[in-house]
Order: structure tokens, then sequence, then C-alpha cells
């Protein structure tokens, strides 16, 4: 992901163009952003039977910010929305009707943010579910 953003900063930093970051728990829950009153929660693993999360309340749009994410185990997922009118969408979805990230989706996020001023104001840096896991050399 670093060395993507990078790569997108190189090419966007000679003609001044605008860089506009779209956070994919963000483009996986927009394409149920039509349910009024439901929670959408987007889901992506992560490993180790573990998912990372993010909630979004209902209209969604292109600059709606999750209110709650972390990271959970997959069989706990249901159980913390019990009772809650949820869709759940993502990579390891229970929904039937879940489909893939649109490429239309992305476009239109971005171009919602760039109308409203969020590119001009956020610099674009990965987002890490958890801190990587990098340990220090071994000695030989």
């Amino acid at each position: 992901v670093r060395v993507g953003i990078a790569t997108a900063q190189g090419l966007v930093a000679p003609t001044n163009a605008t860089l506009i970051g779209v956070p994919t728990h963000l483009i996986q829950a927009y394409q149920h952003r039509g349910g009024v009153g439901k929670q959408i929660v987007s889901v992506i693993p992560v490993g180790r039977n573990q998912v990372s999360y993010a909630t979004y309340p209902t209209p969604l749009t292109g600059r709606s910010e999750e209110t709650a994410s972390g990271i959970i185990d997959v069989d706990e997922i249901e159980p913390q929305l019990s009772g809650e009118d949820a869709v759940i969408c993502g990579e390891v979805s229970t929904t039937a009707y879940d489909l893939p990230r649109s490429p239309e989706d992305l476009v239109a996020i971005a171009i919602e943010r760039l109308k409203r001023g969020v590119a001009a104001t956020e610099p674009v840096e990965p987002i890490y579910s958890r801190p990587p896991t990098i340990t220090a050399p071994r000695r030989t």
C-alpha cells in the first residue's frame, strides 16, 4: 500500500494534480448506501481468523466517516451485531447480495470528496488495521 501511495504521489507531483485517498472499508460499504436506518459493517480479513471492521451509519456518502472500527475475531461479528439492523459486507460477508468493489463507486466517492474539498486538506496516507509486525534483525 505504501509503495502504491508513493507511486501515485510521484505521478501527480510534477503536474500539481489532486490525489484523493479512499479507504477500502468505505468503498465496500458504499454499495449499500441506500439502506436508510441500517448500520453498514465492512469487513476485511487480516489473518489469524480475525477481520478489520468499520461501521457506517446510513445514509452513506462519499464523505462519511466510520462510527466504529477495529479488529475482531470472525466468529464474533454476528453476536456483536445481534439485535441491530445491520448489513455486513466485504471479503468475508455473510450477506447473500454482496457485490465486489465497484470502480464506479470508487470514482463516485473520489468526485464527491473532490467537490467537498476533502482532497485539498487531507494528505494521502495508509490506514493500518494493526501495526506492522516487523522485528529487529537477528544477529548471526
